[in-house]
This record gives C-alpha cells, sequence and structure tokens, in this order.
C-alpha cells in the first residue's frame, strides 16, 4: 500500500475523535477554555441532548479580535509556549485542540470582545463585528451531522444529558466561587450560589439532605467534603476526585479514600465524597490521555497517603459522642482454659455516652444459628451476634491499640505459638501494641512465641489464633492501617460465634454494648449488624394502617 498525507479533514476528524466522543465531552472542553480565562460566572445550555444546541457563555478574559480564527486552529493555544512548560501545567487545556476538534464535527458560532466567527467542519464560514459584551459565547449545533456514524454511537437522551450534567457539575463543585447555571430544553437543571462554600454548592448539585451530611476535610494537601458512613450509594456516581482542581478519574486514589470508610459501609456501598489533591505542578503529569482524564504521579505513595490521612480525620467528627474508658472490670473472669467459646460477653468496660438520652433495646430473645430478637422504639430487631459483637470489639481493640487501658487476663498455662518470619518481624515491631491489646507475648525458640497473658475478651482455646492473625495483620497492612487491621482480627477471633447459645443477661449485655457503640450500623469487615422491621411497615403488612 502507498503511503500518503491524510487530507486535512481526514486528520482534523481523527483528531476530533480523540476528544470530541459526545455532547458531553464539548461542554467539558468549553467549560475549561471559560474557567482558564478566569470566568466568575458560566453559564450552559442544552437543545436536543447536546446533539442541536450546546451553549456556553461566560464572562472570562474573553479572545482578542485578532486572534478569534487562530484560535480556531489546531495546536493554537495561549496556554503553554515552550517545551518546558509541558513538565509544569496549571491550565485545565493547554493542547489547543478543543476548538479545533469541536468545529472539525459541528457548526460553531463564537462571539468574544467585539468580534464574531461562524466555524463549520474546519472551515470559516462567516467573520465580522458583534457587541462587545464581557467574556466568551461559544454556540456549537448539529453536533456530528457531518459524521452521521459518529451518531451511532451515542446513548439514549437522557444517558447523553446525564454525562452532560456530569460533566459541568464536577466544575460546579470543585470550583465553588464560579457561579454555574445549566439549562436542558426549558428546564433549569442546577444553579450553584458561587459564594466560594463548598458546602453550598454541594448543595445544589446534591441537594440539601446530602450537603447536611457532608463532613469538611481539611488536610495539608486534600481539601473538599466526604460523607459522614450513614449517606452511602450504590455507585461511585457520588465520588468526585480532583488534582490541582482538575476532576480526574484514578482508581489508586478512588481506593485510598474506599480504604477510610472500611468497616463503617456494608460491601457494596459506596460514599459521598468531593476531594482536591493539590500537587506541586512538576510532580504530576497530566498529559497522559488525550481527553485529559487521567493523570500520573511522581509519588504515588505520598499522594495516597495524604488522601487517606485527611478524609480519617475527617471521619472522626462522625463520632457522636465520645468514650471515656475508666478502669475496667471483670464480672466472671476465667483463669483456666476453658472449652466455652464465648466469654466475651463476659467482660465489660464502662463507657460513658455523650449524648441525647437513647431508645434502650429490649431483648425478646434469640432464634436461628445466632440471631437476636430486640425491641426498640422505631420497631423489632433482627441482630447478627457475632457482627454485633464483632464491631463492639473491634472499637475496644482499638481504642487500646491507640493507647487506651485494656483488660489483660493471666493464662493458667502459658500457650506456645509457632510463627513466619513475617510474623516474629511484627511481634518485634508492634510489642507495644500488643501489650495494650492485653497480651504478654515473648520469643521462644527460633520461630515460636510464648503467650503468658492475653485480652480478657479472647477464649483462652483462641488466644493462639487471634495472635497469629493479628500478627499477620500487622505485618500485611498499608502503612497507616496496620491498628485498625489488627483490631479487626481480634475482635474476628474473640466475638461470639453463630451457635453459641447466650442466656438472657447475655443478650442485654451485649445490646447494651451495641447500642452505645460508634459505627453499630456494620460490623468492621462491612457487614451489617441489624435488621430492622419498623413500626410502620409492620402494619402496612398487617392492613393496620387505619
Amino acid at each position: 500500500m502507498t503511503i500518503k498525507l491524510l487530507a486535512p479533514d481526514v486528520a482534523n476528524a481523527i483528531a476530533a475523535g480523540e476528544v470530541v466522543e459526545r455532547p458531553a465531552s464539548v461542554v467539558k472542553e468549553l467549560v475549561e477554555n471559560a474557567l482558564d480565562a478566569g470566568a466568575r460566572r458560566v453559564t450552559v445550555d442544552i437543545q436536543g441532548a447536546g446533539r442541536t444546541v450546546i451553549r456556553v457563555a461566560d464572562d472570562g478574559a474573553g479572545i482578542p479580535s485578532g486572534e478569534l480564527r487562530l484560535a480556531f486552529l489546531r495546536h493554537a493555544t495561549s496556554k503553554l509556549s515552550t517545551r518546558e512548560d509541558l513538565a509544569a501545567i496549571g491550565s485545565l487545556g493547554f493542547r489547543g485542540e478543543a476548538l479545533a476538534s469541536i468545529a472539525a464535527v459541528a457548526d460553531v458560532e463564537c462571539r468574544s470582545r467585539g468580534a464574531r466567527i461562524r466555524v463549520r467542519g474546519g472551515a470559516v464560514l462567516e467573520e465580522g463585528a458583534a457587541p462587545d459584551a464581557p467574556g466568551t459565547v461559544i454556540e456549537v449545533r448539529d453536533l456530528f451531522a457531518s459524521t452521521p456514524a459518529r451518531l451511532k454511537f451515542l446513548r439514549s437522551e437522557a444517558v447523553e444529558v446525564a454525562a452532560c450534567v456530569q460533566a459541568l457539575s464536577s466544575y460546579a463543585l470543585v470550583y465553588p466561587e464560579v457561579r454555574f447555571a445549566l439549562t436542558v430544553g426549558e428546564r433549569r437543571q442546577f444553579s450553584t450560589p458561587g459564594d466560594g462554600d463548598p458546602a453550598a454548592a454541594a448543595a445544589a448539585i446534591h441537594g440539601a439532605a446530602v450537603a447536611r451530611e457532608l463532613l469538611r476535610v481539611a488536610g495539608e494537601a486534600v481539601g473538599g467534603l466526604v460523607s459522614q458512613p450513614r449517606l452511602h450509594r450504590s455507585s461511585r456516581d457520588g465520588i468526585l476526585l480532583a488534582v490541582n482542581r482538575r476532576p480526574v478519574s484514578s482508581r489508586s486514589l478512588t481506593y485510598a479514600l474506599e480504604e477510610c470508610y472500611s468497616g463503617r459501609l456494608e460491601r457494596g456501598r459506596h460514599p459521598v465524597a468531593i476531594l482536591d489533591i493539590s500537587v506541586p505542578l512538576d510532580e504530576v503529569d497530566v498529559n497522559v490521555h488525550p481527553a485529559k482524564r487521567e493523570v500520573r504521579f511522581r509519588q504515588e505513595g505520598a499522594v495516597f497517603a495524604a488522601v487517606q490521612r485527611s478524609v480519617r480525620d475527617a471521619l472522626q467528627e462522625t463520632r457522636a459522642y465520645e468514650l471515656r474508658l475508666d478502669e475496667p472490670r471483670i464480672e466472671r473472669p476465667s483463669m483456666a482454659p476453658s472449652t466455652h467459646s464465648a466469654p466475651a460477653l463476659l467482660v465489660t468496660e464502662p463507657v460513658t455516652a455523650v449524648t441525647a438520652e437513647s431508645a434502650p433495646l429490649r431483648p425478646l430473645g434469640q432464634v436461628g444459628d445466632g440471631y437476636l430478637v430486640a425491641e426498640s422504639p422505631d420497631g423489632v430487631l433482627l441482630i447478627d451476634q457475632h457482627a454485633a459483637h464483632e464491631r463492639v470489639l473491634y472499637n475496644r481493640f482499638l481504642a487500646r491499640l491507640r493507647g487506651a487501658a485494656g483488660i489483660s487476663q493471666p493464662l493458667l498455662l502459658p500457650v506456645v505459638v509457632d510463627l513466619e518470619p513475617r510474623q516474629l518481624a511484627a511481634l518485634a515491631d508492634h510489642s507495644a501494641e500488643l501489650t495494650a491489646a492485653g497480651f504478654s507475648v515473648a520469643e521462644f525458640g527460633p520461630a515460636q512465641a510464648r503467650i503468658e497473658a492475653a485480652p480478657a475478651e479472647t477464649p483462652a482455646g483462641r488466644v493462639a489464633e487471634a495472635l497469629a492473625q493479628a500478627l499477620t495483620a500487622f505485618a500485611d497492612a498499608r502503612s497507616g492501617e496496620s491498628l485498625e487491621a489488627a483490631a479487626a482480627s481480634l475482635a474476628c477471633h474473640s466475638a461470639v460465634r453463630f451457635g453459641d447459645v447466650l442466656d438472657s443477661s447475655e443478650q442485654r449485655r451485649l445490646l447494651d454494648e451495641l447500642e452505645v457503640a460508634p459505627e453499630s450500623v456494620t460490623c468492621p469487615h462491612g457487614r451489617p449488624t441489624r435488621l430492622v422491621l419498623s413500626w410502620p411497615e409492620l402494619k402496612r403488612h398487617f392492613r393496620r394502617n387505619y
């Protein structure tokens, strides 16, 4: 086959395909230009799901009349000039492809600073004067009309409109000081106040009810809002991540965020978040994707850790009360190894909850292999006794690992446990934390440890396994997550199990502890602890709504 240069219209269409995939791509590119121009007000109007008309008006600096034609040429930009500029990109748009790519697949009219130009298929159709209004107005008509094959790949009108809303709302949330307005057809979709308050922007996009459940994130390099664990969604659509105020897609940063909710949300549920990560311009590469969706960090681990520190700090605010751990007491200690599998319920700690007076649970009995039935002001509750006790013990062990006083129970017969090299290393590195949790452990031979005391909550028959798994958690956890992982492991191996029969006093004690436990809706692994059959639901079922 003969090699030849592509015709300009073909080359432009290929370039446009990299930048303009759908109407939402046009909205994104034009809004980025408006923000780079310093706009404080951006208005977007969409007709026909963006295929008929997309109109973006802003009050930014505008385009000088003598440069209006130049702005529609490929690789024409005011945002960088030298190769060195690519190493520290601070603007949203910089490639000089947006207007040229849009004009290659649509009919585009631009009015700015007293001048007007109309371009279609890459060719200039009209030029002239226009009213000298502030900023820039760009109208994009008949998108993909000249490339009908591209129209076949668009989704339904509802889907394309949703994508446009998502594109604009992302910038509205990251730029709360800019007033955004979106109209679809004849309907105003949303309008933000532009007063600089992130919560006000979130209320305009997500609704006031959601905004009330968002917590401020104010880390050294991470700012924004994250939801309290009681607010969650079935998809990740509520998660918005930005780097240097550029909305991006990042699996790593999304994982960093969601890991902070481990043990706070059920599996399959996701938080709502608006996070902006500040990174030195020379430490991030934004030029790795044609549509600028992805970024690459020079030190991804440091960015990952910064997100986790900041979000975890914010989530501490979810504690509606503070725990005061006084001198612990043991109600019925057992010094000797026992075959009883659930002595942990016999060990309690006085916990004071600083809250409004709570709807105590009234135990009604135990059913199935391990469900407690209780009555509350809200309705009838079914409680997974293992998951519930895991949550109670997780909170208790985590507090001890962080320095609170714990209960250590001497073993009548010391237990010797075989350990792998990484577990031995974790034993040496985390001896202080294990002592705080209640263990008294010493190395015993080249690959063994001798346990002389253990947490009073841990059944004697599970002490060796509990220590080994806690050491594994310490060894395997990411930096900054080891205490949570170890606490979850200890709680799992210490909690009552399915099949354990609890007497009425043990049932009451577990329910009382669950009611004052922080984040008691799930166990530390994210499984629900309870199912509520509300009184209204019961009345409706039995047709007593009269």
